[in-house]
């Protein structure tokens, strides 16, 4: 009767079977690289594209910046806080959009229960929609509300995480984007 093989003396025909099967021409691929920044654009600048909220217009982070640096709000119309802070954003950005852009990004939500929430907020600032939740997943957002501060050449200078009150966002806006809304 034949020998049967040993288990070890197998180890290094396998590796060279799997080693010639993972070898190709193509070079590696990095992910990591990113093209190069545009003028006024930082290199490390948050890139997130997000859909219009309602048949809305999108937004993509940077390009839709236009030079001014933004409060990124996310909200959900299910959020018990999210109904709370709504109002105090809107009187802010009443009062801030000639300096600070402002968006609410509506992430997870049915679309008419958000246009409802929308409707009874008053909300008139622009708005967006992650439906799926992979925009909020790219900005690292884990639970709502959630507030980001991002700078004019699209760079991240601060979160905060919870409902605001208008003195709070005023604040924030102060300490993160070196602007004052009255």
């Amino acid at each position: 009767m034949p020998a049967r093989p040993r288990p070890l003396t197998l180890l290094p025909a396998l590796a060279v079977l799997l080693t010639a099967c993972a070898t190709t021409s193509a070079p590696p691929r990095r992910d990591a690289e990113r093209p190069p920044a545009a003028p006024g654009v930082a290199a490390n600048a948050v890139r997130v594209q997000m859909e219009g909220f309602a048949g809305g217009p999108g937004f993509r982070l940077p390009d839709d910046l236009r030079g001014r640096p933004l409060v990124l709000n996310v909200w959900a119309s299910w959020c018990g806080p999210c109904r709370t802070e709504m109002p105090a954003f809107q009187t802010v950005w009443l009062h801030a959009k000639d300096k600070v852009g402002f968006l609410g990004l509506d992430e997870t939500d049915e679309l008419g229960a958000a246009r409802r929430f929308v409707a009874e907020t008053r909300v008139t600032y622009p708005l967006a929609a992650d439906p799926h939740g992979q925009a909020a997943a790219r900005l690292g957002v884990v639970g709502l509300p959630v507030t980001l501060f991002i700078s004019a050449d699209g760079v991240l200078r601060g979160r905060r995480v919870g409902a605001m009150e208008a003195q709070d966002l005023r604040a924030a806006i102060r300490t993160y984007l070196k602007v004052t809304v009255p």
